[in-house]
């Protein structure tokens, strides 16, 4: 079937209700669990499904031993799918919002570099000004949170930007730049040194991100651009909670983004390092679909972070 004439087919054949019981399924990889979600029977809704493949003239998903999986084409229809239900709930939020004034709900994903003061103080300043809106926050990696925006799942990503590989399909918009330090509890051995380079610490055991984020594939080059060898003793963590909590009872060097870092640092938990990581420092914004229109309650959240940005103190390293 050509693509116009499956187009025809979609328009015609084509009700919300499919687009609803793909996304579920798709979500819940269980045709029990997504009827329950659904309120409908597990007969009514495969044979709903039967009826959207056999519109289609194509498998969405096969049945496994862990359940039913989506097949590529399966793949392809409920990302679109999902994008197609968060615009229609933009929509309905649109229409909710001019008739009874300020509400909505906004999902965000953060990064780390953004977790600790703009998306915290950013919030603050959105429910002193619409405290009816909804917020959502959803932490996590670049892997996960990028996939979940591009889904319509979340309605913006805020954290460090990818210094390349920019996607076309999203829109970056930088707030400031944010330095990487290297720091250790107070009283470490290593506070009493006036000068330190990477050399210097790769004996010691590190508190590093996990190998698949790019803070942690920034630090090993920069270990290997210093000539020293890649530290052997090392926790790989990104719970921020964890990290804090390890660094403060332990001689783990660790590093943070500064505005991360700096609570601990005032507070008398943590202390930087004089250890230069210039080539670390990397920018931190927020991420939303192109072509950047968003919902008014995701609008207003926007608009205070970059509020909230502007208060972010310079970094002293």
């Amino acid at each position: 079937m050509s693509s116009s004439r499956l187009e025809r087919w979609i328009a015609r054949k084509f009700r919300l209700r499919h687009l609803e019981l793909v996304a579920e399924i798709y979500d819940c990889r269980s045709i029990l669990k997504a009827s329950k979600r659904l309120s409908l029977t597990q007969p009514t809704l495969t044979k709903a499904l039967q009826d959207v493949e056999m519109t289609l003239g194509l498998k969405l998903f096969e049945r496994s031993n862990r359940g039913i999986e989506p097949t590529e084409y399966g793949e392809i229809f409920a990302r679109h799918a999902k994008v197609l239900l968060a615009q229609l709930r933009h929509a309905a939020e649109e229409l909710e919002n001019l008739r009874v004034g300020y509400s909505g709900k906004v999902t965000v994903g953060t990064l780390l570099a953004a977790s600790a003061s703009v998306l915290p103080d950013a919030i603050v300043l959105l429910k002193k000004e619409r405290p009816g809106v909804a917020i959502s926050v959803i932490v996590g990696t670049y892997d996960i949170l990028m996939p979940a925006l591009l889904a319509g799942d979340l309605d913006m990503v805020l954290g460090r930007l990818p210094t390349e590989g920019h996607s076309r399909a999203l829109v970056y918009e930088e707030f400031y730049a944010e330095p990487i330090c290297v720091v250790v509890r107070r009283g470490h051995p290593l506070t009493r040194k006036r000068r330190l380079a990477l050399r210097d610490l790769a004996n010691e055991p590190w508190l590093l991100p996990l190998p698949e984020t790019a803070l942690h594939r920034q630090i090993e080059r920069a270990f290997i651009d210093a000539g020293t060898t890649l530290p052997k003793n090392v926790i790989e963590s990104m719970s921020i909670l964890t990290n804090r909590v390890l660094l403060r009872k332990s001689d783990c060097v660790g590093v943070m983004p500064y505005h991360v870092a700096l609570d601990d640092v005032e507070h008398g938990l943590l202390a930087i390092l004089p250890v230069k990581l210039k080539s670390l420092e990397s920018p931190v914004g927020v991420i939303v679909r192109a072509p950047g229109d968003l919902p008014p309650a995701a609008s207003a959240l926007r608009e205070c972070l970059r509020t909230a940005a502007k208060d972010v103190p310079s970094p002293r390293l």
